[in-house]
């Protein structure tokens, strides 16, 4: 929190510091399961977007890190409309990326799988089955992630 004092608004960085203190907050919500950390997070990572604007370099992975929150806060809450929010961020940070992500391609797939299993739409797991297999693409034999990628898919399957 200091860190945003040294950052006020207007600031390059601040967005930075907003997404840092998310983050923070995140971890202690999945340490301790204050519902009111996890809320915070997702205010500060939503404001962080907010002030950047499309083409910034960091947008995607502003709204990787909200839509990751989001997903996190359905899983402990079950609403849906946090699902399908995390979902269409996905989708906005992949297409603002310009290229082929595969810690977002994972994300989104996990985030439709969990839709498929709440609303049983085919559609949902045909997808997240695709983007799941993009995602190892990108992940070839030796890379740190394959065996998580791997594994998902198997999951998905």
């Amino acid at each position: 929190r200091n860190m945003l004092e040294l950052c006020p608004l207007g600031q390059q960085h601040r967005p930075d510091a907003l997404d840092n203190l998310a983050g923070a907050l995140f971890i202690r919500f999945t340490q301790w399961g204050n519902i009111d950390d996890m809320d915070e997070s997702i205010h500060l990572d939503r404001e962080a977007i907010s002030l950047c604007p499309e083409g910034h370099p960091d947008r995607d992975t502003y709204l990787n890190n909200l839509a990751y929150s989001l997903k996190n806060r359905f899983d402990h809450q079950g609403k849906p409309n946090d699902l399908d929010e995390a979902i269409f961020l996905y989708e906005e940070a992949l297409q603002s990326v310009g290229f082929k992500s595969d810690f977002l391609l994972d994300n989104l797939g996990g985030s439709l799988i969990a839709r498929f299993n709440k609303c049983g739409n085919i559609d949902d797991i045909t997808r997240a089955i695709s983007l799941r297999r993009e995602a190892l693409t990108l992940r070839p034999p030796g890379h740190l992630h394959r065996d998580t990628t791997l594994n998902n898919l198997a999951l998905a399957l």
